[in-house]
């Protein structure tokens, strides 16, 4: 879901006989200092990234610039000559898992789109895939989630996205919106993922792809990947279940839990718990050492590297496939939960038949704390600040918590209802931001916890 927190650019474009595009970039806050550059968006080489000072932040900016730049028409490229002025104000708090560069980096793309009068050259789905894309180009290996409810996030629903065959995003009406409420924390601690990525974002994400092709390997899976995602573990799933029409009936005679996965959620949800059991007896549940991955994969040297180390570098001494490829499906099944239990409470809703509101919140409540303890304890992206913040809110009577957005730091979410609100917050202030940070001014305490409702995407307001 997006938040209320945003992000917001004000531009502006003033034509001028020049043969480059000036791009004047101004940050009501100070930290983010004021940055000019010039380009020519028909030579994408002469948008240069800033990789140290205070106008980093512009990468982001110039990220958006080099997407529009490969996919936009000749004629609009040629006609930007002139300065695009930006000034760029915002409550997102940066490096806090709360999306802020995929905010960034979108609102950018929206930006020049609008300065440039361009906004009918591309749809909200185009831009969601290209500045999914273009983000990569700063050196984090971005999944694109966080761009599409930044562009389709509606009030008050959740938004349920999928990326294959492409990118669709389905909005999900949350039933609980009077009583009960999300509560975002911020631990104070940064999560920085471009400085970090070698060991930690970019790493996870070469774990899973190298945990694909282990399980592709061991089911025997000859057909070729889904062009999209050619080395993820969803590809292996969908392309094993394609290619053996059989084996899930088979799966479900043999295991209680995937014909339950099936009799409740249906066969995608089968599927996801029949990989769950695939890991388990596939992949060696301790770390393993580039040797042992090689042996698994089928993979070395040179071949391993290009396949798996050319895109973003890591630094690694024992890859955890098992684990991280166990998060992925769980997660993936927990969503399909998530999902099940707003539509069927709709549907209850719809015909008249009563609803326990306090019964769906808790059920909603306790996926979000088996997805913090997966992310904990499978996918290894928490840290003891974030369990600290989540223990807390639990015993204060939160009936979910999770780490959001990319974890090492950052953000933590909570659900809620509004009478334990200030208990939990006043807790929170006690046993974490007193201790931790000393005193903290009420306005500061505002900035680092508040309650939120899902909120709208991405719009443009002309002055």
């Amino acid at each position: 879901m997006a938040i209320e927190k945003d992000i917001l650019m004000a531009t502006a474009f003033t034509p001028e006989n020049t043969d480059h595009l000036r791009c004047e970039l101004h940050n009501v806050v100070m930290h983010f200092a004021h940055t000019t550059f010039q380009c020519d968006l028909m030579q994408p080489e002469t948008i240069e990234l800033t990789h140290i000072g205070m106008t980093r932040w512009s990468n982001y900016f110039k990220a958006a610039l080099r997407g529009l730049q490969s996919v936009l028409p000749a004629d609009v490229l040629r006609s930007a000559r002139g300065t695009i002025h930006i000034l760029v104000d915002g409550s997102v708090p940066a490096e806090s898992s709360l999306s802020s560069s995929a905010a960034m980096t979108t609102a950018s793309m929206i930006a020049v789109l609008t300065a440039l009068r361009a906004t009918h050259c591309m749809t909200r789905q185009a831009i969601a895939d290209l500045a999914c894309r273009s983000e990569r180009l700063v050196g984090v290996n971005s999944g694109g989630m966080d761009q599409a409810v930044s562009m389709f996030g509606q009030r008050d629903h959740a938004i349920y996205v999928s990326f294959v065959p492409s990118l669709r995003t389905t909005p999900i009406m949350l039933p609980i919106q009077n009583e009960y409420l999300f509560l975002v924390t911020n631990t104070m601690m940064a999560s920085d993922k471009k400085v970090h990525a070698p060991v930690q974002y970019n790493l996870r994400v070469v774990e899973t792809r190298i945990a694909a092709c282990a399980l592709k390997r061991v089911l025997g899976t000859k057909a070729d990947m889904p062009f999209q995602f050619p080395q993820t573990l969803r590809a292996v799933s969908d392309t094993y279940w394609l290619s053996r029409p059989g084996a899930l009936d088979k799966m479900m005679e043999e295991y209680d839990d995937v014909k339950m996965a099936f009799q409740d959620l249906g066969k995608e949800a089968a599927q996801l718990q029949a990989m769950l059991n695939i890991v388990e007896a596939s992949l060696p549940r301790c770390g393993l050492s580039r040797t042992e991955v090689e042996e698994l994969v089928g993979l070395h040297g040179q071949d391993f590297d290009q396949t798996f180390l050319s895109d973003f570098p890591i630094h690694a001494n024992q890859f955890f496939l098992h684990a991280r490829a166990f998060h992925v499906y769980s997660e993936a099944l927990r969503v399909l939960q998530f999902r099940s239990v707003l539509e069927r409470t709709r549907a209850r809703t719809e015909q008249g038949a009563p609803v326990d509101l306090h019964r769906v919140a808790h059920h909603l409540g306790s996926l979000m704390n088996a997805s913090h303890e997966s992310l904990r304890n499978d996918y290894d992206c928490s840290s003891s600040e974030l369990d600290l913040i989540v223990c807390i809110a639990r015993k204060q009577g939160a009936l979910g918590s999770r780490l959001t957005g990319a974890g090492w730091g950052g953000c933590a979410v909570h659900l809620i209802h509004r009478d334990s609100m200030h208990a939990i917050m006043h807790s929170l202030k006690e046993l974490y931001y007193s201790i931790k940070f000393g005193y903290l001014k009420e306005s500061q305490l505002e900035e680092v916890m508040f309650p939120t409702h899902p909120a709208e995407g991405a719009c443009v307001v002309h002055l």
